[in-house]
């Protein structure tokens, strides 16, 4: 179902960021309720809306969030994830996803997104290098952060504001 989602339509939309991303966390709560994971949101006020494709932007915002549930199943207790929308400079919004499960080897860091890299049994490697190429379409960028094995990881998925819609 991923692949077939994973096309790029090129519609790019005035969107609000965090109400994606509500809608990701509402997609994926009952995941998270089952996995004991406590999440918290958080979108900095004043942050602009963003230039996108929706379809692209959820399919990557599940795929994040489903990685970081995955993370976090091996952590016996304490299951965190925050998730935060904030502006990143003058012309783009960050929406970053922050667990605190198994981390990521920093040989790892540099192929996450290579097609075909996978750490799951039953993984195929798709998931973060389609999401990477969306973003990068979109004229934003997906990126990682993780200072290595049980130290969680965080991912930042970087888009470009939308233009201001002047006043009449």
């Amino acid at each position: 179902m991923q692949q077939r989602y994973a096309k790029v339509s090129g519609m790019n939309e005035t969107l609000d960021a965090a109400e994606l991303v509500h809608d990701a966390l509402r997609m994926n709560a009952g995941s998270f309720e089952r996995h004991a994971i406590r999440f918290e949101f958080h979108c900095a006020e004043g942050t602009p809306k963003v230039s996108a494709d929706r379809h692209q932007v959820l399919q990557i915002l599940i795929n994040l969030l489903r990685n970081a549930k995955h993370a976090l199943e091996e952590r016996p207790e304490g299951r965190c994830l925050s998730v935060q929308v904030a502006p990143a400079g003058q012309e783009r919004v960050a929406v970053t996803i922050q667990d605190n499960g198994v981390g990521i080897p920093p040989e790892n860091l540099n192929r996450i997104f290579n097609l075909g890299f996978t750490t799951k049994a039953q993984g195929h490697g798709f998931g973060l290098h389609s999401g990477a190429n969306a973003a990068r379409v979109m004229g934003g960028r997906l990126s990682a952060q993780s200072d290595g094995p049980g130290h969680g990881a965080t991912f930042v998925l970087e888009l470009p504001a939308a233009a201001p819609v002047e006043a009449a």
